[in-house]
């Protein structure tokens, strides 16, 4: 369903029974939107989460914020807390790639209860997606930033089901670069203190774009709880491997937030010592 988080256009789901104290907020990777997220958004509203999935680049060049090209992550970590801030309650946020870091990110602020980073932008490592002599005019000019092509969109979609992937290559969207060289130059710092809310971190274990072990121990830096999905590239939300990683983070909320989190399941319904979502 289509709503609007303030001025911000949004899909989402509100599943019947819901069955969570608090709703999720999806954010997308580079070049993707809440079209990419549909699988993914569909799938935690089965389980019994309510779930939102804003597009913050229809908002670029309106109402004051910069256009697409210009830009900066700063931009994109306050049009995601407008969304936050709509839902006008706690919530827990998921974000992809770039958007993992805007998770995470959020985290370090309240109302944020909780943060999942699905193969996230590494801090101060080159980034594929930005490599290329096309690219450096966008780069120069500010510009908004054209999808990848050949070899390295292959492996940007490697995970994804060849039936879905024509349609998922031509909903790629030109984005801003300016995020992207902000976290490559090291420009985003996050948080370490022992305090923050629960924040998990999932990596694929053949992932081109963030490499699995360079991730767990930037991971393990910043004080987040990792998990390696085996055998998965980049494109964690989609596919074969969308389960396995809903339930890595699903197991990992239960038992990080507990009870509090439970408090609108039935009473016939008990979670199992494991955390398991069945």
């Amino acid at each position: 369903m289509e709503t609007t988080l303030g001025r911000i256009p949004c899909r989402f789901e509100r599943p019947e029974p819901l069955k969570f104290a608090w709703p999720v907020l999806l954010l997308p990777e580079l070049f993707t939107t809440s079209q990419h997220l549909a699988v993914m958004l569909g799938y935690l509203a089965t389980i019994g989460w309510e779930v939102y999935a804003p597009d913050l680049r229809a908002v670029a060049g309106r109402d004051a914020t910069p256009a697409l090209g210009k830009m900066g992550f700063s931009d994109l970590l306050l049009l995601a807390g407008e969304a936050l801030d709509n839902l006008a309650r706690p919530a827990i946020v998921i974000g992809h790639g770039l958007g993992g870091l805007l998770a995470l990110k959020l985290a370090e602020k309240p109302p944020v209860k909780a943060a999942v980073a699905l193969a996230p932008m590494l801090p101060r490592m080159p980034s594929r997606l930005l490599s290329g002599w096309s690219r450096l005019p966008a780069l120069m000019l500010n510009h908004p930033l054209k999808p990848p092509g050949g070899r390295t969109l292959f492996e940007f979609l490697f995970d994804v089901e060849p039936f879905q992937r024509p349609a998922m290559v031509k909903a790629l969207v030109p984005d801003a670069a300016r995020p992207v060289r902000e976290v490559v130059a090291g420009d985003v710092a996050f948080s370490a203190h022992l305090d923050l809310p629960p924040r998990l971190v999932i990596a694929g274990e053949v992932d081109a774009f963030a490499p699995a072990v360079k991730v767990t121990s930037w991971a393990e830096s910043i004080g987040a709880a990792n998990v390696v999905a085996k055998g998965r590239g980049h494109w964690l939300i989609g596919g074969r491997g969308l389960e396995r990683t809903i339930g890595e983070a699903h197991r990992f909320l239960v038992r990080s937030l507990g009870q509090e989190l439970l408090l609108l399941f039935s009473e016939e319904w008990k979670p199992d010592p494991e955390g398991s979502s069945e």
